[in-house]
């Protein structure tokens, strides 16, 4: 697909793009490095990024038996979160919990399939882009004690959990990633590829250090953010990767990059508490959203500071 924006299709003076997905989604780093980006390339758009993503949940409704709680489901929240956001395009990220850690199962491979659609459809419905991206990989060599961990093929379907996951878990992603990219213009309105990216990234890592730990398995350390940041800028704002990569290496160790993710969790926490959602935990720290939008204003002054002290270009 066309990027929607890039060297001549200027972005527009504002848009709103809302994220949802799991744990993933819920860290939020990948989109924090689109506002910084944003923020510092583009400062005459006004792009305003939320995420609701969501700890433990699934597009799919599926939850293995012995999870602490039922696996909170987008479709439970899916309504108040369109109507509260009101927004141009959504970002959809789900497959890491969908799969719920067994091997793989048509069943469980169509309960996916049929949530996204209708999920994408909802979104559509709703007078927004519908953009899905692939189920990140699943790198059984950086979970924690996963030599004990790790099951195989074969076993009851109880045994199988987010805390004992199936040793090819990769491969069940891997078909989920696949499937997502496979989507026409009929489904979604662009699809972007973090699977196979992620993967390569962990390969050249542990190609210079065999023991490099991208995660913990499931959830990609920052420099995996960082990749998913570079997708998505390439896929859907024509950024070229270079730039993507040398903008990305530019916010390691970064007082700007860490003010920027701090206004970024504050609004996250206090949206998805506002809109509502089925997972038992409270985000942590939340604000009521009017609070949240105050303290948030009170960190943009010195947050403009640090974005104009840049001598980057203002042009994507």
């Amino acid at each position: 697909m066309e990027p929607f924006y890039g060297k001549d299709k200027p972005l527009p003076e504002a848009l709103r793009i809302v994220f949802l997905g799991d744990s993933i989604t819920d860290d939020g780093t990948y989109i924090a490095f689109l506002d910084a980006y944003f923020r510092r390339h583009a400062p005459a758009s006004s792009i305003e990024l939320i995420s609701l993503g969501v700890s433990s949940e699934t597009a799919s409704g599926l939850s293995e038996p012995f999870h602490p709680f039922p696996r909170p489901c987008v479709h439970d929240r899916l309504a108040r979160a369109l109507a509260e956001t009101q927004p141009d395009w959504v970002v959809v990220c789900y497959g890491m919990n969908d799969g719920i850690y067994h091997p793989l199962s048509e069943e469980r491979f169509r309960a996916y399939r049929d949530g996204l659609l209708r999920l994408l459809g909802q979104i559509r419905q709703a007078g927004a882009k519908a953009i899905a991206m692939t189920p990140p990989p699943f790198d059984p060599a950086s979970l924690p004690d996963g030599a004990k961990r790790l099951l195989p093929e074969g076993l009851p379907e109880s045994a199988y959990s987010y805390e004992t996951p199936f040793a090819d878990y990769e491969r069940v992603l891997k078909r989920y990633a696949d499937w997502v990219l496979s989507l026409g213009d009929e489904a979604a309105d662009a699809t972007v590829s973090i699977h196979e990216e992620l993967l390569a990234h962990i390969a050249a890592e542990r190609a210079a250090d065999p023991a490099y730990l991208s995660g913990d398995g499931i959830h990609p350390f920052a420099p995996g953010h960082a990749v998913m940041a570079q997708s998505l800028l390439r896929t859907l704002f024509g950024v070229e990767p270079e730039r993507a990569r040398a903008f990305a290496a530019s916010m390691d160790g970064s007082a700007y990059f860490e003010l920027v993710l701090q206004r970024h969790r504050l609004m996250s926490a206090a949206w998805k508490e506002h809109v509502g959602h089925t997972n038992p935990n409270k985000a942590e720290g939340a604000l009521p959203l009017a609070e949240a939008r105050v303290e948030a204003q009170a960190l943009e002054a010195r947050i403009r500071e640090l974005a104009a002290d840049s001598s980057a270009s203002s042009t994507l």
